[in-house]
């Protein structure tokens, strides 16, 4: 939305006066962003004139307003503030869910149930093709606390994908065939979306709105046509490797499994990938993900940076980066054959 957008929505001019008064990061307690059911979300915590806390949150994309302020004017001048804040800058709004956002309309137990029902539990198998790169990682301490951690994990919560397709982005992509690979942060938290494959939801499913966001930018560089869902298998079947920097999440709590050893494994993923002689292009949406740059030998391979394509920040610079032709010609120059980013094949 742009600043036009959200003050168009104000109840009058004294709350759009207000609310540009605090649209600024040092008026807020806390500030923050997860993508959930309605689309990106941010939130706020804001303390008022008598010391008490006013908690905010704003769905971007639903044009939802939420606000524990006793104001009778909706949207009050806190959620407008929140949504002004965000369209000046970005930055601010580090990916953090809270609790009191999720827990406020879906109380905790629906995200703390039990594993699917029926659901066999597998233990972490690294793909064949992965093993002579990969197989020492596994077989360090932190990677066997990791399987056992995520063993407790199944059997107590809603893990995201599901048991068995923790490695799916490296068995669509075997190591011999990667071409290019596109970092992302965690799974998908919501249900029937992730299977293993960074940006990509199962077939059928539509699209979350940081892919809508890849599609556009598709479409506008270099003509694909929309796609019918948010299946992206056929770029990893061309060399494209999609993957995540943590690979599991519990369900509805966006960045829960970080910090128990998936990014060290990841991170050796990276490594491995830049010991490829063979030229690879490294796509780096975002901050997280350019902090990963060090990690890979840019004298031998290229590496594309853009901000990430999530509606929080695609405006400011996502749109217009071309990367997909950018790619093409960085893998004809090596010789290597242009990735075919058509979706929607036979």
């Amino acid at each position: 939305m742009t600043t036009n957008e959200i003050l168009a929505l104000s109840p009058d001019a004294a709350s759009t006066q207000n609310a540009k008064s605090l649209a600024k990061a040092d008026k807020w307690a806390h500030l923050g962003a997860f993508d959930g059911d309605e689309g990106e979300v941010i939130w706020g915590e804001i303390n008022g004139s008598s010391g008490e806390v006013y908690r905010s949150r704003v769905a971007l994309d639903a044009e939802k307003f939420d606000c524990s302020c006793p104001s009778r004017k909706r949207p009050c001048k806190h959620s407008l503030a929140l949504a002004l804040l965000r369209e000046s800058d970005a930055s601010h709004f580090k990916d953090s869910p809270s609790d009191w956002v999720i827990n406020d309309e879906k109380p905790a137990p629906q995200y703390s149930s039990g594993p699917p029902r029926g659901e066999k539990i597998v233990p972490l198998q690294l793909p064949p093709s992965w093993q002579p790169v990969l197989g020492e990682e596994i077989e360090k301490p932190y990677f066997r606390e990791l399987g056992e951690w995520l063993k407790h994990e199944r059997e107590n919560y809603t893990i995201y994908p599901p048991s068995g397709q923790e490695f799916a982005a490296l068995e669509a992509t075997p190591y011999d065939q990667v071409k290019v690979l596109i970092l992302g942060q965690d799974p998908y938290h919501g249900p029937k979306q992730a299977h293993g494959m960074a940006f990509s939801v199962q077939p059928l499913v539509a699209p979350p709105p940081s892919l809508q966001n890849i599609f556009t930018e598709l479409q506008s560089d270099v003509g694909a046509s929309k796609p019918r869902d948010g299946y992206l298998m056929p770029w990893a079947k061309q060399g494209v490797l999609l993957l995540n920097a943590v690979l599991t999440v519990r369900r509805g709590e966006a960045n829960s499994h970080k910090n128990q050893g998936w990014e060290k494994f990841t991170d050796a993923v990276i490594r491995a990938v830049s010991a490829k002689d063979e030229r690879v292009v490294f796509v780096l949406w975002g901050a997280y993900a350019q902090k990963k740059e060090k990690l890979i030998d840019t004298s031998k391979h290229a590496v594309l940076k853009a901000v990430h394509p999530s509606p929080l920040s695609a405006h400011n610079g996502f749109w217009g980066s071309k990367p997909f032709s950018q790619i093409n010609r960085l893998l004809r120059e090596a010789g290597r054959g242009e990735i075919d980013w058509e979706l929607n094949l036979k």
